[in-house]
């Protein structure tokens, strides 16, 4: 059985998935798109290399913060993984917050063969200006795609200056789940809004008092941030 363990910022989705391994023993696939990065901690919230659990934990601290990563090569990391994991275990928990992560995971989702395309050349042009870029474009896809949510605005444009835009990609293909519907079992946290609220406010004040601030001058002393990096919630907060 694959336990997917999703909801939102603040929910739980960590505490839960380390207390349900432990307790029998299951590997823990990580779907967070930051938690890929190493060195990024505090501001993901992720779990501590000191813990005795971090080591049920796949696919966390893969990646160099100034190293792009695609979904794609997350469905690829993650099919790799799973393959070899369910092998030797019956059960398996995925977690995580980004929804596309999981979603290229669990269902057949294809990707066009793209070139290498660089991406630092949309970094002076404002969410705005992105927007109506991709307005031209593929107006189809900013039906999902707020205004504010520059990494995926920027990831739909790069797509079409392949020749295919993102809505013909997800138009083309089928979504049918990769693994047995029967042995999947997606468990959503949805905290009361307030108590959300709080927690979330708790774990700012926590990530601050932690040193969110002086990991975020580490790394920008140390790397060239990737965009996909920069755009980690708190982290391009910090960052400005």
């Amino acid at each position: 059985m694959l336990y997917v363990i999703v909801g939102p910022t603040g929910s739980g989705k960590t505490d839960i998935s380390v207390q349900v391994a432990s307790i029998f023993d299951l590997p823990i696939i990580n779907a967070d798109a930051f938690q890929i990065y190493q060195e990024m901690d505090i501001g993901t919230a992720k779990i501590s290399k000191d813990d005795p659990n971090y080591k049920r934990h796949y696919l966390l601290d893969i990646k160099k913060p100034d190293e792009v990563y695609s979904v794609k090569e997350y469905q690829e990391d993650f099919l790799k993984i799973i393959y070899d994991l369910m092998k030797k275990h019956k059960d398996i928990i995925i977690s995580g917050g980004t929804g596309l992560y999981i979603r290229a995971a669990l269902y057949d989702y294809s990707f066009p063969e793209e070139d290498k395309i660089d991406l630092s050349k949309y970094e002076s042009l404002t969410n705005e200006e992105i927007y109506h870029r991709l307005e031209s474009i593929d107006p189809e896809a900013l039906k999902t795609i707020h205004v504010n949510n520059r990494k995926r605005l920027i990831r739909a444009l790069a797509i079409s200056e392949n020749g295919v835009t993102k809505s013909e990609n997800i138009a083309s293909q089928q979504h049918q789940y990769r693994f047995n519907k029967d042995e999947i079992k997606i468990l959503f946290l949805n905290p009361p809004r307030d108590e959300l609220y709080e927690r979330i406010n708790l774990r700012v004040d926590k990530m601050f008092e932690n040193g969110l601030i002086d990991e975020v001058k580490k790394l920008l002393k140390k790397y060239n941030l990737s965009l996909t990096a920069r755009q980690a919630i708190g982290y391009k907060e910090a960052i400005d």
